[in-house]
Order: C-alpha cells, then sequence, then structure tokens
C-alpha cells in the first residue's frame, strides 16, 4: 500500500510540474554585408579573421541602441506590421521629450513613440530597455542588469501608460554575443534558451499596468565581425 501511495504522488508532481517557457520569435531576419571588389566569388556569413568589437560594447548608450535599431529598415518592418498591421504611414520619433513629458521627471523621454498619419489618437509610446549577453570560453553565459531593467523599466512604463497612449509597451532590447558558441551552424550560434528564464520568465504582470505589452527584440552577433556587416535581429510582441 505504501509503495502504491508512493508511486501516486510522484505521478501526482510530475503532471503538476510547470510547463517549460518556450522563448519562439515573431520574426527572425539574417543579413550580412559584402563588398564588391571585382573578385569571381562573394561569401557570405564568414568571419573575418581579426574579430570586430562586441556588439555588447558597440553601443554607449540607450539612445544609440534605439536609434541604430529604428534606423534598419528590416526592423522598423517588423516593429511595425505588427502594431500597425492595417498600415503603410506609420511614423516614428525617438528620444521624444516636451510637450509630452516633463524634462527631469518620470518617465523621462518617451524613448521611441510611434503613430499613424493624421491619427495621433492612436500612438503607441515604447519604453527601451537593453540587457547583454556574451559567450565566454569555458563559462556559463549570463545576462546582465536584469534585476534594473524589472525595476526601472517597469517603473517607466506604468509611467507612460498614465500619459494617454492608446498602447504601451516594454521593449526589451538583448545584445547577444554569441561568437563562442560551438554550434556548426552560426546562425544558430545564440544563447540557449534554457539561460533566458531570468528575462524571460519574470512575472512583468505583477509589476506593471496590466494593458502594457512587452516587446522582445534579439540583436544576435554570431559571427567575428561587426554587428552593422552582419547580424541576426528577432522580434516577439506578447
Amino acid at each position: 500500500m505504501k509503495l502504491l501511495v508512493k508511486i501516486k504522488n510522484k505521478l501526482i508532481q510530475l503532471f503538476q510540474k510547470k510547463k517549460q517557457l518556450e522563448y519562439e520569435t515573431t520574426q527572425y531576419v539574417f543579413s550580412d554585408r559584402q563588398r564588391i571588389d571585382g573578385s569571381s566569388t562573394i561569401s557570405f556569413f564568414v568571419n573575418n579573421l581579426e574579430p570586430e568589437v562586441s556588439v555588447t560594447r558597440t553601443f554607449k548608450s540607450v539612445d544609440e541602441t534605439v536609434n541604430w535599431l529604428m534606423d534598419n529598415n528590416e526592423f522598423r518592418r517588423m516593429l511595425f506590421s505588427n502594431l500597425f498591421p492595417a498600415s503603410n504611414t506609420v511614423n516614428h520619433g525617438c528620444g521624444v521629450k516636451e510637450p509630452i513629458t516633463i524634462a527631469n521627471k518620470m518617465p523621462g523621454d518617451i524613448d521611441i513613440l510611434v503613430y499613424e498619419n493624421e491619427m495621433p489618437e492612436n500612438a503607441i509610446g515604447i519604453e527601451c530597455k537593453i540587457v547583454k549577453s556574451e559567450s565566454l570560453e569555458n563559462q556559463p553565459p549570463k545576462i546582465n542588469k536584469v534585476s534594473s531593467l524589472q525595476k526601472k523599466g517597469t517603473q517607466q512604463a506604468n509611467g507612460y501608460a498614465e500619459i494617454g497612449f492608446s498602447k504601451v509597451y516594454l521593449l526589451i532590447i538583448l545584445l547577444d554575443d554569441g561568437r563562442n558558441y560551438k554550434s556548426p551552424n552560426i546562425m544558430f550560434r545564440t544563447k540557449p534558451s534554457e539561460c533566458l528564464n531570468e528575462l524571460y520568465g519574470f512575472d512583468w504582470n505583477t509589476k506593471m499596468n496590466d494593458d502594457i505589452g512587452i516587446i522582445y527584440a534579439h540583436v544576435n552577433q554570431f559571427t567575428s565581425n561587426h554587428i552593422n556587416k552582419t547580424k541576426g535581429l528577432g522580434l516577439r510582441i506578447v
């Protein structure tokens, strides 16, 4: 009888286990730029002999990172098509200040303001935060600044919600240097999904207004090339 009880309890524990989170991207784009110099062949997605600077050290600020992303045609296309799927007249501004916000007061600048032409009532405010991950030899990967993101990002996003936007999002940008991962396919040299629970598994609803959405952007450096030359860009809106 005791054996049957133990087996029953084990089965209950098995079925009560929390389902493993899945980290899927809504869209993903790979790109590579090569100089045309008259050579008979051109190779794409290959490593430089001399590694370029890591994507985790390329940008000096959140503003610089956001401007770089929004200057990318593919990223804008992915973002706009998800936010305004029925519109082809979407505009945006970065680092928007007065008269929408007051200088030196929460929530600060509007990192990204997205709106349709002649429809300001549908404007969307996006607060942006950055986390970084760098693959290292013989060391498990870590994501930095997660706790700061969870605290400050949620506070500022809640401040956006009080302004009166039709929708507010917290955009989390993961700068992922995956060059030292050992996957034979270089496009899969990205932070392993089992290491992302600290970031993606956080219960945002306990800290933010229920109406605030989450956007995950993935900037992946999977070769030794500079991120401006070779990259992967992913987007997921929750």
